[in-house]
């Protein structure tokens, strides 16, 4: 007598191939749901082309909790990083329209951190071609991962800095080596010659802005700006932060950037630990960061490392991911 055969793996000769679980965090269960973003949409169809069946879950909920334990392909959407045989972890990079599709997390939790990063290995003319059709659309649209002001007619008055703030000193798991006090006080006194500006971070609650607004008024070269993050970048030498999208956004105008916590781009910027690091960083930090290869830098993270769901190809690159990363 046949044995029954159960109807969330399909059966290929010797290998199994489970379903595709999408684990969805917050908001994503709807958005996912709705078919709001691409990213899932091809890939469920694309699973589907593949005989896989696919299902899509609150993640953390009982059904989420109940399928982790089963042996198939786990999609993880939203920031929940965790490493596990068959889990991917998908959501937006620092670019909207590029996607994490990593087996451990994102951001700051992804496996890019402990990439290594090869220029010579990078061929310059595909990386200065991809280089140059993504900062040109995203500096001339003024797109950024957040809406940001209208673009100035004019420059801003050029500054030594400009610190990009971010909310993320409270959160449960510290990924700051420095918080927004110290990064605002050493950039402003070690620049004390230079204009220094200070973007508080677009959902910034009122109780931290005003205390950003506190310290800029101790020094006299601060200025605490609203504008564009394109305009901000594009009128200082160096860029201060965390490990905020901003940051990564100012490699597309080649800055010298200073990543005051964990980040997966570090290998792009300078990374100080301690308030003297970060004064030695401000000092010499442009002239350190002279030669670095950013055309070869965002073609590797991006392209490379990471999936653009807008492409042609994306389909057959993350399944082969998948299988990369799960079936073998």
């Amino acid at each position: 007598m046949n044995q029954m055969r159960n109807p969330f793996v399909i059966r290929r000769g010797a290998t199994e191939v489970h379903a595709l679980v999408i684990h969805a965090a917050g908001d994503w269960h709807d958005s996912i749901k709705a078919e709001k973003f691409d990213f899932f949409t091809k890939l469920v169809r694309h699973a589907t082309k593949q005989g896989v069946t696919s299902r899509l879950v609150a993640a953390e909920g009982n059904a989420s909790k109940l399928l982790l334990d089963q042996d198939h392909i786990h999609i993880i959407a939203g920031d929940l990083p965790g490493y596990a045989p068959g889990r991917l972890h998908a959501m937006p990079t620092y670019i909207w329209g590029f996607w994490y599709f990593d087996e451990v997390g994102v951001h700051w939790n992804s496996s890019l951190r402990f990439a290594r990063f090869c220029p010579d290995q990078i061929d310059f003319g595909k990386a200065e071609y991809f280089f140059n059709g993504v900062t040109g659309y995203m500096l001339r649209e003024n797109v950024s991962k957040f809406p940001q002001e209208v673009r100035m007619k004019n420059p801003m008055q050029e500054a030594a800095a400009v610190v990009y703030c971010q909310e993320i000193e409270g959160e449960r798991h510290r990924s700051h080596y420095l918080n927004t006090e110290q990064m605002i006080r050493i950039t402003a006194s070690t620049c004390s010659d230079e204009k220094v500006y200070v973007k508080p971070h677009p959902n910034q609650s009122k109780l931290v802005r005003k205390a950003i607004m506190d310290v800029a008024a101790d020094y006299q070269n601060v200025i605490v700006s609203d504008a564009s993050i394109h305009d901000l970048t594009d009128a200082s030498r160096m860029v201060v932060t965390q490990n905020s999208a901003a940051g990564f956004e100012a490699l597309m105008q080649r800055r010298c950037v200073i990543t005051c916590g964990k980040t997966d781009y570090w290998h792009a910027t300078l990374t100080p630990k301690r308030e003297s690091d970060l004064r030695e960083a401000l000092q010499f930090g442009p002239e350190a960061m002279a030669d670095f290869p950013y055309e070869k830098y965002l073609y590797w993270f991006l392209d490379r490392s990471c999936l653009e769901s807008a492409k042609d190809e994306f389909e057959k690159r993350a399944w082969a991911r998948i299988k990369d990363k799960v079936f073998l």
